[in-house]
């Protein structure tokens, strides 16, 4: 990471959080809230992929051990198929469930994107 990578990488994660927000209340669900969630969970993802200049697809979790990969496999498509269980659940309506998963697409995004971020400052 460079000195100014984060003078330039806030900004544009900034834009990127209120653009993704915008197209989140404007197309899939008209209410604030969750835009601002939305906004702000993309806004901290693409501050650390600009900041610390992280491969969005690339590895970011590695298990060497088979049960540990089995596990994690387990877990990764139940956090997958999560949203789309409970918003068919609570009857929710397409644009809704859009949201929903859009929503969680950037939450995994940022969880990915700072653990990595973390392991590579330190």
């Amino acid at each position: 990471m460079t000195d100014r990578a984060p003078e330039v990488a806030l900004p544009v994660a900034g834009l990127f959080g209120v653009v993704s927000g915008a197209v989140v209340y404007q197309f899939l669900l008209p209410d604030w809230f969750p835009a601002l969630a939305t906004a702000a969970t993309y806004a901290g993802a693409a501050y650390f992929y600009l900041a610390f200049d992280i491969p969005l697809l690339g590895t970011h979790v590695e298990f060497t051990d088979r049960e540990h990969k089995f596990g994690y496999a387990v877990g990764l498509f139940g956090v997958s198929v999560g949203p789309l269980a409970v918003s068919e659940y609570a009857g929710l309506s397409n644009s809704g469930v859009l949201g929903v998963v859009v929503w969680q697409l950037g939450l995994l995004a940022f969880l990915l994107l700072s653990a990595t971020a973390a392991h590579r400052a330190s």
